[in-house]
């Protein structure tokens, strides 16, 4: 697969796959700023341009939960997708999302000593974590337009069919708006409760097309089931 890995926030690249169909993310040029840019940091030398917004990676849950993840992170990078959001030339905004199927995501560990509909992580099934951004520019609306522009690229450049994510309770409220519910919740070693939230395709475009209006994002949606017939028949298509 060959991809451009360093788009605008006004396009959606993508070559070497004649089954492409265009984004369920429309972007108007006139209200997205041009500035941003989206990048999929594929080699260990391109995630070094995120190493200072990673100093602010958090590992609590994980610990908490014991889930054994910590020294699988080199791991989880390279089976995974590593995407940034540049305004200009820096970057400001990172994610990462890690496939099920490796056991390297928390969910599959979660599940060893939990019940929960197992199907939620079957194939194109994607942890999405370590959503990091500067703590100056964590404001709301540039926080879910960074969100919407890297999930819409992972979407695209990856079979995805769900997402899912092992979260704090505070952060679960902030999935919701993306379209992830709440599939349980479970206590760490210091008591404190913790949540799997999970979405599909088609519930986070739903979300995103409801959460971003125009006038300050100029983000628009197209029919949710575009995501599933973008690939064929089988629907291929702040840290938790």
């Amino acid at each position: 697969m060959e991809t451009s890995n360093y788009n605008t926030a006004n396009t959606s690249s993508w070559t070497g796959n004649a089954g492409y169909m265009p984004s369920a993310l429309h972007l108007d040029d006139s209200d997205v700023a041009p500035s941003l840019r989206f990048r999929a940091l594929r080699t260990a030398k391109e995630r070094q341009a995120i190493a200072s917004l990673r100093r602010h990676a958090a590992f609590g849950v994980e610990q908490d939960l014991g889930l054994g993840l910590a020294p699988f992170e080199q791991t989880r990078d390279e089976v995974g997708l590593v995407t940034a959001v540049y305004r200009d030339a820096q970057p400001i905004a990172t994610l990462r999302v890690v496939p099920t199927g490796h056991r390297l995501t928390g969910a599959e560990r979660l599940l060893d000593n939990n019940d929960f509909d197992a199907s939620i992580l079957g194939k194109g099934s994607w942890e999405v974590g370590r959503v990091i951004m500067e703590p100056e520019d964590r404001h709301p609306e540039l926080l879910l337009q960074c969100l919407a522009l890297m999930l819409d690229e992972v979407m695209q450049l990856e079979d995805v069919r769900h997402f899912h994510a092992t979260t704090t309770l505070a952060m679960a409220r902030l999935w919701r708006r993306v379209g992830m519910r709440t599939v349980m919740t479970t206590s760490g070693a210091s008591g404190t409760r913790y949540a799997l939230v999970h979405g599909t395709v088609d519930a986070v475009v739903a979300a995103l097309q409801q959460s971003q209006p125009k006038a300050s994002t100029g983000l628009h949606l197209a029919d949710p089931a575009q995501l599933v017939m973008r690939a064929g028949p089988a629907g291929h298509g702040l840290h938790a």
